[in-house]
């Protein structure tokens, strides 16, 4: 077989299709980049679920202070609710006003809200809340779980209109696997975020305790 027929059979083999390395080299760079973008997509949808719960406690505790405010200004008695979805004019979609139990993490009960009275929710301290105010107490919690079945709480304090910082009650596995994936690849986590908040709401606290002993020297 001269060289040139040689070569010839070669192109051609080669024109007929992949050989099984490059098979698997493909199919592996598939998975690859797959996995990358169902990890993206997973990170993008927490983003937009945190954001979506920052926002809707946020419209929380402005309700609370604005109709707090209203009475006063109209010379009725002035307090606070014991759950503070009732005096929101729109609850956020997957509220349960029936439910008095905490979320338990099945996907039954994925996007779901609810207020439970009482410590049932566990006992938070001003600390972890990240509020200035040193007698917080909670008299019940707001909870929420996430599409990934995350359950994240919020304290709710009654006798003065206060909810406390986030809190993770428990985390997922998808929670937990992107978590790792975020500290592989050096970026924030939802926990470091939430560190902050308490710290930020600690130095706040000391802040004030100074002022207020400052007055009273």
């Amino acid at each position: 077989m001269t060289m040139l027929k040689y070569l010839k059979i070669d192109k051609e083999k080669r024109e007929a299709g992949f050989t099984l390395i490059e098979l698997i080299t493909v199919i592996v760079m598939v998975g690859i980049l797959s996995s990358m973008a169902l990890q993206k997509m997973m990170s993008v949808q927490e983003d937009a679920e945190m954001v979506a719960e920052d926002a809707t406690i946020e419209v929380m505790r402005a309700n609370l202070i604005g109709n707090f405010g209203d009475d006063l200004i109209k010379g009725d008695f002035a307090s606070y609710p014991q759950n503070p979805f009732q005096s929101l004019t729109k609850v956020p979609e997957g509220y349960n006003r029936r439910q008095a139990t905490a979320p338990n993490g099945e996907e039954d009960n994925d996007r779901l809200w609810v207020f439970v009275q009482g410590q049932t929710g566990g006992g938070l301290t001003a600390e972890q809340a990240g509020t200035t105010l040193v007698n917080f107490i909670p008299t019940g919690f707001i909870f929420h779980q996430r599409r990934d079945h995350t359950v994240v709480k919020w304290g709710y304090d009654a006798s003065q209109g206060v909810i406390s910082n986030k809190v993770i009650v428990n985390k997922s596995e998808l929670k937990e696997d992107l978590q790792d994936e975020q500290i592989e690849q050096g970026e924030e986590t939802e926990d470091d975020l939430l560190l902050q908040r308490r710290r930020l709401g600690n130095l706040n606290a000391d802040q004030e305790q100074s002022r207020r002993t400052n007055r009273n020297r």
